[in-house]
């Protein structure tokens, strides 16, 4: 079966994230949801979120119509799992290259808002469900909810960084200026994927510069 996308790999904690209660416990129930997840993946891509169903999972996946549901309500909250799973991906990307650029005293702002914006834009043209489920949604309130969690979880990392570039810049937390310096890039890149279905080096490009011109602005605040 080809449908441009490699079979995924979930971890025990992605496989469990978001469920609370209904989390799989046992080894063969963490199995089918992971089948599932799979299977929901591949046909995302073939189909898009329109097409794809619980049933469509369940006859793509070989795991019984009731036993999705019994983690699943709908297809949106399966949706909202694969996105919070491709949002802490992300996140865990993003935190370990500005924990990087800190640790090599990178100073230089221009240079990792760049690889910032071109690393992220990396993740999302190498996995078209999450630029599907994220850029091109998001389908719940649950999506929305765990993208603003991505964000706020990596401000903390990201605000260090800022703080010892050179000139600093005066970063207040109210109005929360690197949660907007985020936004406005992500803006720019769901701009691109919308218009083009994919990050282009011109938007890459337009998402640094956006966030850049915000952030410069607070150089003699």
């Amino acid at each position: 079966m080809s449908d441009n996308v490699a079979t995924p790999i979930y971890t025990l904690e992605e496989i469990r994230l978001g469920l609370n209660s209904r989390a799989p416990l046992q080894e063969r129930s963490q199995q089918r949801v992971a089948l599932g997840l799979q299977a929901a993946e591949r046909l995302l891509v073939r189909v898009g979120p329109e097409e794809t169903s619980i049933p469509e999972i369940a006859i793509e996946s070989g795991v019984p119509r009731a036993s999705l549901y019994q983690f699943y309500p709908n297809k949106y909250a399966i949706f909202a799992h694969l996105a919070q799973i491709h949002l802490l991906r992300l996140e865990h990307i993003v935190k370990a290259k500005t924990l990087e650029g800190i640790n090599s005293k990178l100073q230089n702002l221009e240079v990792m808002v760049t690889v910032l914006a071109n690393i992220v834009a990396d993740y999302y043209d190498a996995s078209p469900v999450a630029s599907i489920l994220v850029l091109g949604g998001p389908f719940s309130q649950t999506s929305y909810q765990a993208q603003e969690v991505m964000i706020e979880n990596i401000t903390h990392t990201i605000r260090n960084f800022f703080s010892q570039v050179d000139p600093p810049l005066a970063i207040p937390e109210q109005p929360d200026v690197v949660t907007l310096v985020i936004e406005i890039a992500f803006t720019c890149m769901k701009h691109g994927y919308y218009r083009e279905n994919f990050i282009s080096p011109m938007i890459r490009e337009q998402a640094a510069r956006a966030a850049l011109a915000y952030l410069k602005s607070w150089e003699k605040v």
